[in-house]
């Protein structure tokens, strides 16, 4: 993941279903439900359905990070204000919505940490070695140690 690039871009509306069909006119995005009130837009960002109007409207950009909590201080010694601090998005991630001393929306993503793909291919492999060398000899190689006395090394 690259430091700390905008990966997302999400606009906040009163309406979805409007600001979808805008979208559709004009770029050839691909959309889909994630989950109720909120539509992805494929490798652009989402649409996030906020009828209530004490939510402020508008279009966050997500920023990539690595730790929030460290971010968060550095927010705040800044200037800037917390909104939601390290919000879980099940299985994906942490965001935290802040904004600068002007009042611009930001928000912070901090991805779950993915498990190694090494790892567990490596244990396999080990595994494997382990069950060929108990692998009982072939028919030939019994025959040929029974002749001479000496069993061939793998």
């Amino acid at each position: 993941m690259p430091k700390n690039n905008i990966q997302h871009i999400e606009w906040t509306t009163r309406d979805p279903r409007r600001l979808r069909s805008f979208f559709e006119r004009i770029f050839d995005w691909e959309f889909r439900e994630a989950m109720p009130g909120y539509t992805m837009i494929e490798g652009v960002g989402g649409i996030f359905d906020a009828p209530d109007p004490q939510m402020p409207i508008g279009v966050t950009p997500y920023v990539n990070v690595a730790d929030l909590g460290e971010k968060e201080t550095r927010i705040r010694d800044a200037g800037g204000t917390i909104h939601k601090s390290k919000q879980e998005v099940s299985g994906r991630g942490w965001f935290t919505i802040f904004s600068d001393p002007d009042g611009n929306m930001l928000a912070l993503w901090q991805p779950a940490a993915k498990p190694r793909a090494g790892a567990g291919a490596a244990r396999r492999k080990a595994s494997t070695r382990k069950t060929a060398s108990r692998r009982p000899a072939s028919r030939a190689a019994r025959k040929k140690t029974a002749r001479t006395g000496k069993r061939r090394r793998r």
